[in-house]
C-alpha cells in the first residue's frame, strides 16, 4: 500500500497539468513527509501527528476529529489510498482504495483481531462511501459477491511498476547486488512480506523437490520482512528441513530491488490471494521468468507473459519451478515477454484514471 500511495501521489503530481481545475493537498504526518518524494512533500499539506493505525486513538481522531478539520480547511473530496476514510462526515465526498478482502476471503492467513476490525470497518465503509477504487477486476467482484456492493460504484484503476523497474544487464551490477545479499546463480527468488497468505512453505517444498530432481546447485531465495504469523512459515520451514539452499536475506533495499529480479533465474510468487500483485508486476518489468498463481488477480496482472499454477498443489508448483530451471528456451522466452507485459501499466494512466473519479464524484455522477 505505500508503493500505491507514493507512486500515486507522484503521478497525480506529474499530471496536474490535465486537471488544472483540482487542487491537490496530502494529509499526513511527519514520517511519512519526510519519506515522501520531493515534489510530493512540496504539496500543500494538512498536518497531523495521529496514525490512523494507532488504535483506538487514531480511529477516534479519524472518524471524529479530521471531518471537522477537512470543513475547516474547505476540503472538498477526500481520498483515502489505504481504505480508510472518515464514516462521520458533512460537507465533503470521499473515496477509498480498497485494495483487497483477505478479512473475508482468507481469514486464517491474519490475526483474529484484524479480522473482526477490518470486517466491521469494511461492511460500515462500503456503504458509506461515495465511490470505491479497486486495483482489479477481481477484487471488484470481491467487493459484489462478499459485501454485496453495487459494480457501478467500484472503477477498477490498475497499479503499474515504478521507473527504475527495468532490466539490468550490466553483469557486474549483478554480481554485486547478489553477493550484497548473500546470493549465489542460479536462484528462485520470491520478494514480499513473510505472511501465511503468501504461501512459502508450499514454495519452500516445490524448491525442494525441483531443486533434488534437477541434482542441486540452485538456491531459493526468500526475501521480505517478517509480517504477522510469521512464526507459522518458521514451523513449516522447520519441519521441511530447510538446509542452507534456502536464504532469508531480510528486508531487501528498493534500489536493489530491479537489480536481484534482473538476476534472478525465476521468480517465484505462489501467493493464496492478492488484490493486485505488485510485485509480479515489477518482475516482469525487469524481465524475470516469472511462476505465479492461477487464481485471483495474478492472471490479470501477468496475462500470457507468465508460468501459472495451482498454489495449493505443491507437485504442480515443483513441476514448473523444474521446468523454468532446465528449459532455456521457455526463460528466454518468458523474459521478452515479461517488459511487454509490464508496459501496458503505468502510473500516468492510473493517475489519469483515479482523477476521472474524483471528476465524477464531485460532478455528483459517484455511481455512473
Amino acid at each position: 500500500m505505500g508503493t500505491y500511495v507514493a507512486n500515486l501521489a507522484r503521478a497525480l503530481v506529474a499530471g496536474a497539468g490535465q486537471w488544472p481545475e483540482l487542487e491537490l493537498r496530502l494529509l499526513a504526518g511527519p514520517a511519512n513527509l519526510a519519506a515522501a518524494d520531493p515534489v510530493v512533500a512540496g504539496l500543500p499539506v494538512l498536518g497531523t501527528t495521529v496514525s490512523p493505525e494507532s488504535h483506538p486513538r487514531g480511529d477516534l481522531w479519524e472518524h471524529l476529529v479530521l471531518p471537522g478539520r477537512l470543513r475547516a480547511a474547505g476540503v472538498e473530496l477526500l481520498h483515502g489510498p489505504a481504505v480508510q476514510v472518515p464514516l462521520r462526515r458533512r460537507g465533503f465526498q470521499t473515496v477509498s482504495t480498497i485494495h483487497d478482502l483477505v478479512p473475508f476471503t482468507h481469514p486464517e492467513t491474519v490475526p483474529r483481531k484484524y479480522v473482526l476490525y477490518m470486517r466491521t470497518l469494511l461492511r460500515l465503509l462500503v456503504r458509506r462511501v461515495d465511490h470505491i477504487i479497486a486495483p482489479s477486476r477481481a477484487t471488484r467482484r470481491d467487493l459484489q459477491q462478499v459485501l454485496g456492493v453495487d459494480p457501478a460504484r467500484v472503477s477498477v484503476v490498475p497499479e503499474a511498476a515504478g521507473e527504475g523497474f527495468v532490466r539490468q544487464e550490466d553483469p557486474r551490477a549483478l554480481e554485486r547486488v547478489c553477493r550484497r545479499y548473500g546470493v549465489t546463480r542460479p536462484f528462485v527468488l520470491y520478494l514480499g512480506n513473510l505472511e501465511p497468505r503468501k504461501n512459502l512453505v508450499r514454495l519452500a517444498d516445490a524448491f525442494k523437490r525441483a531443486a533434488a530432481r534437477l541434482g542441486g546447485g540452485v538456491q531459493l531465495v526468500i526475501g521480505g520482512r517478517q509480517a504477522w504469523l510469521a512464526g507459522r512459515l518458521r514451523a513449516g520451514w522447520r519441519e521441511l528441513a530447510v538446509g542452507r539452499e534456502v536464504v532469508f536475506p531480510g528486508y531487501i533495499e528498493p534500489e536493489d530491488l530491479p537489480g536481484l529480479m534482473s538476476a534472478a533465474t525465476v521468480f517465484a510468487f505462489p501467493s493464496l490471494y492478492e488484490g493486485f500483485g505488485l510485485p509480479v508486476l515489477e518482475a516482469l518489468a525487469c524481465g524475470a521468468p516469472v511462476l505465479t498463481s492461477h487464481c485471483g488477480s495474478l492472471p490479470e496482472v501477468a496475462g500470457e507473459a507468465a508460468l501459472m499454477v495451482d498454489p495449493l498443489d505443491v507437485e504442480q508448483m515443483a513441476r514448473a519451478l523444474q521446468r523454468l530451471l532446465s528449459d532455456q528456451e521457455l526463460r528466454g522466452r518468458l523474459r521478452r515477454a515479461g517488459p511487454a507485459r509490464a508496459a501496458e501499466f503505468s502510473w500516468g494512466r492510473a493517475a489519469a484514471e483515479t482523477t476521472a473519479v474524483y471528476q465524477r464524484v464531485l460532478g455528483g455522477e459517484a455511481a455512473a
